[in-house]
């Protein structure tokens, strides 16, 4: 497949709104799911819960559609896995199955599938019904979303920065990875806010995020901590040189003019760094050592 033919089918498979999993050992149903579902969605396929389960921890769908009858491991005793493993409980789950009675049907609602629907398939049905689950999710990532992002900058909130700073420092303590926390404070913030007014003030928080993004790689990470003060992880090999160009260049890119509407701004920031485990043993006590 040629480059241009790789980014038209990556930009397809962007454009699709939610990923769905569907896990079935009769290829004749994965394929009816598929051809409901996949002008709109990603629909992945597996034929075995075991299949299945590594797939959902891979890919982390959005939904799954589960039989209940397949040989070696059933979707009853699937879903029990799914919903005792964390990066998982969270996704809803629907039963597809050719089991008819009312216990079975009671069974899985009580593992904890939010819906229960019987084959042989109704497609208007099914598509029906999975929509309107796949509308709350959507309703749900809306309302994460809010909770999680910074309004102005739409860089990840102080919320949502204490949630990932215990995982990203649980990781660097399990596999014993250096940890580099960097804090980015504007200077004379409160300065620049009181003779240009509010508006002006937010609008170059806005630009001094950007470009802090801008000099930062993909994997990196950055957030509004508080008004004026920013935190990043910088996840690149930890040199004394390398931290260097880092904090440097950052303090460059702050540095320049900021033109705000007939105002010019002569901005700058100033960067703290620690790393862990030689700058502190806690995430708190790194942050600390971190700030100025």
């Amino acid at each position: 497949m040629n480059t241009n033919a790789v980014i038209s089918e990556q930009r397809r498979r962007s454009d699709k709104q939610f990923t769905i999993l569907c896990i079935d050992d009769e290829t004749s149903n994965l394929k009816v799911l598929a051809s409901i579902f996949k002008d709109h969605h990603n629909v992945i396929a597996s034929k075995s819960a075991h299949q299945g389960l590594q797939k959902a921890l891979d890919l982390q769908p959005d939904l799954i559609l589960l039989d209940v009858l397949m040989p070696e491991e059933n979707g009853f005793e699937l879903i029990v896995k799914l919903k005792q493993i964390p990066e998982l409980t969270h996704i809803p789950v629907i039963f597809i199955t050719g089991l008819h009675n009312v216990e079975d049907e009671e069974l899985g609602l009580t593992l904890g599938a939010c819906d229960y629907i019987q084959k042989p398939f109704n497609y208007a049905i099914v598509q029906a019904r999975v929509n309107n689950h796949l509308e709350l999710i959507r309703q749900r990532k809306l309302l994460e979303k809010c909770a999680n992002v910074d309004s102005l900058t739409e860089l990840p909130n102080r919320r949502k920065w204490q949630s990932d700073i215990t995982k990203l420092w649980q990781y660097a303590e399990h596999h014993r990875k250096a940890l580099v926390l960097g804090i980015v404070d504007i200077d004379y913030f409160k300065r620049y806010n009181d003779l240009y007014g509010h508006q002006a003030g937010d609008k170059y928080l806005i630009a001094a995020s950007l470009r802090m993004q801008s000099c930062l790689r993909e994997r990196d990470y950055i957030a509004r901590h508080s008004g004026d003060e920013f935190v990043i992880i910088i996840d690149r090999f930890v040199t004394s040189d390398n931290l260097f160009i880092v904090t440097n260049r950052l303090q460059e890119y702050l540095a320049k003019p900021y033109h705000i509407g007939d105002v010019t701004i002569q901005g700058s920031g100033s960067v703290g760094v620690a790393v862990y485990p030689k700058d502190g043993a806690t995430s708190d006590l790194l942050f600390t050592n971190a700030d100025f």
